[in-house]
């Protein structure tokens, strides 16, 4: 039996104990700025039951725009931070064939929508097609219909390619395409100013080599999807960031005054954590640049909402 000397320094040494654990992160626990600040909300939308895209407004804050996955028809949902559904938008003079991925602009002329129709998983498609919607300000009812104001036809001129990630340079006057089934993911653009009345053309640019990192990039077999595959693609509305969604993380990579997307897309990026979901497919910058947002199928749809990652 351990004598009153020994027992209260066996006391005194448990309390420090106590103390020092509670003051600083164990090994392989420290946290990070996403997983202590992040918060997730459900949207209340049972109709959005596969997410695929998801952009903010770029005219009204706390305002964001999603659709489904491939098997839904041409709508569009809105929605806030609360999960409140403003509307429902249907879509007219678009089909769905397989809505991949949104984004969004603001230029002189007014506040726009893009919807990718850019999912292709056996690689047959001899076109793809991004719908252009104006953004309409005023949400009066819980259901509403809206024209498209312009349809991109899209060709790869070398051969079918499965996409599910688009962004927008709103200055640079280019939508930019990932692709996913590629050994190396493959980047594409093409002109908001493009000709109408004729297929466009995209633009191959190069491999994006940098996810997980530039070290640790790997091929992929041609047609397989791994969990470093990109299920979405956004810009800041500021133009000074992007980020590349995946299955399993989402990254984040700041971009230079002057560089091109391709050299920016191509630098190590930041790692941002995401909590488990179903299956995350869609994620987007929120109006203001400063916070991220990233959406899962499943009903109810989930999304979490992380603070955009500091960098120097």
């Amino acid at each position: 039996m351990a004598g009153p000397k020994l027992s209260a320094l066996v006391r005194l040494f448990c309390v420090l104990g106590l103390l020092l654990t509670s003051a600083w992160p164990q090994a392989g626990l420290a946290a990070t700025a996403n997983e202590t600040a992040s918060q997730q909300f459900q949207v209340n939308a049972p109709q959005l039951r596969e997410m695929s895209g998801i952009s903010a407004s770029p005219s009204r804050a706390n305002r964001y725009w999603a659709h489904n996955d491939s098997g839904d028809s041409s709508r569009l949902f809105a929605f806030d931070e609360q999960g409140r559904v403003l509307t429902e938008l249907k879509i007219k003079g678009a089909t769905a064939f397989d809505w991949e991925d949104m984004s969004s602009f603001r230029d002189r002329s007014g506040s726009y929508l893009l919807i990718a129709d850019i999912g292709d998983n056996l690689s047959f498609r001899p076109f793809t097609d991004v719908y252009l919607l104006t953004e309409p300000q005023t949400l009066t009812s819980p259901q509403m219909e809206l024209a498209i104001s312009r349809h991109f036809l899209l060709v790869n001129e070398d051969g079918p390619r499965d996409a599910e990630a688009m962004a927008v340079d709103s200055r640079e006057r280019f939508v930019y395409i990932l692709t996913k089934r590629d050994i190396h993911p493959r980047l594409y653009r093409f002109s908001l100013d493009a000709l109408t009345g004729q297929p466009i053309p995209l633009n191959y640019l190069g491999e994006v080599r940098s996810i997980p990192s530039e070290d640790k990039h790997q091929a992929q077999g041609a047609g397989r999807i791994t969990r470093f595959s990109p299920t979405a693609m956004e810009f800041s509305l500021a133009g000074d960031a992007a980020i590349i969604v995946t299955s399993g993380k989402t990254y984040y990579f700041p971009r230079l005054k002057n560089q091109t997307w391709l050299h920016a897309l191509n630098q190590t990026p930041t790692v941002v954590n995401v909590n488990r979901m179903p299956q995350i497919e869609a994620g987007t910058f929120s109006r203001d640049g400063k916070k991220l947002l990233i959406g899962s199928e499943g009903v109810p749809a989930k999304i979490e909402i992380i603070p955009r990652p500091k960098t120097k």
